[in-house]
C-alpha cells in the first residue's frame, strides 16, 4: 500500500508542531530552508530527536545507507526518503 506525499507531509507536519512546539508559519517556512539553517535554527539535537521522532510516528526503521543517503534536514528530501520506506516511488 503506497500512501501519498500529501498524507505524509500532514504527518510530518503534526509532528513538528506537537514535538517541537512549531507555529504553521514555521513550518511552511522548513519547506523552503534546511532545517540546521539559521532562518530555522533547528540545532544537531534537535535533527536526531526530528529522525526518531519520524521512524516512531511512521512505523519505519532507516538503515545505515538509507541514513547517510537522505538529507533528513531538508523536508522535501526528508518526504521522499519516509514515501521510499514505506514503499511509494
Amino acid at each position: 500500500m503506497t500512501v501519498s506525499n500529501k498524507s505524509i507531509e500532514d504527518k510530518l507536519d503534526r509532528v513538528f508542531t506537537e514535538k517541537f512546539g512549531c507555529s504553521a508559519d514555521k513550518v511552511e517556512m522548513m519547506r523552503e530552508h534546511r532545517f540546521l539553517s539559521s532562518e530555522i535554527g533547528f540545532s544537531a539535537a534537535n535533527l536526531l530527536e526530528l529522525f526518531i521522532e519520524v521512524e516512531k510516528e511512521f512505523g519505519i526503521i532507516f538503515s545505515k545507507d538509507e541514513i547517510l543517503s537522505t538529507q533528513f534536514d531538508d523536508y522535501t528530501e526528508l518526504v521522499e526518503g519516509i514515501n521510499k520506506k514505506l514503499g511509494g516511488e
